[in-house]
């Protein structure tokens, strides 16, 4: 259970967790000492995953999002996707969602000419896709991380 000095603490770290344990405490009036076993306690908890820098992908390549259809749904094939995705270094963000669209990929890619190259050769050759639609992001007009405490 998070209470809201974890809560205060949580909202805090996903903005700028390069804080220190002191400039933290003094947002959320905990003593240092007191910010390091929370933050040490939510890490073991795996409820912070990772301590990770953003980068901003418009500076080195094109961002696509694509939505995948399958032709006929199976679980089979629903969990081979799946594992393709997770280790398609291209793909940044794969969801499976409800609706006519079954899953959501963010690719990221070198050039257009990369991407369809990757197109081609992953999601083309790929029996089960009856249709992917992709959607090159122009701009970023909203981006975060955060989960809302």
């Amino acid at each position: 259970m998070l209470d809201s000095f974890d809560e205060a603490i949580l909202n805090i770290v996903q903005e700028n967790n390069q804080l220190t344990h002191a400039e933290i405490g003094r947002h959320v009036n905990l003593s240092p000492s007191s910010v390091r076993r929370r933050l040490a306690r939510l890490r073991k908890d795996k409820v912070i995953q990772a301590d990770v820098s953003i980068v901003d992908p418009s500076k080195a390549m094109i961002q696509a999002i694509v939505m995948v259809s399958f032709k006929e749904e199976s679980v089979e094939g629903y969990k081979a996707f799946k594992e393709r995705m997770t280790k398609d270094p291209k793909v940044s963000q794969c969801y499976a969602v409800s609706g006519e669209i079954d899953f959501i990929l963010i690719v990221q890619a070198e050039s257009l000419e990369a991407y369809e190259s990757w197109g081609e050769r992953v999601l083309m050759t790929d029996r089960t896709i009856g249709r992917y639609t992709t959607h090159i992001v122009w701009s970023r007009v909203k981006f975060s991380t955060a989960v809302v405490m």
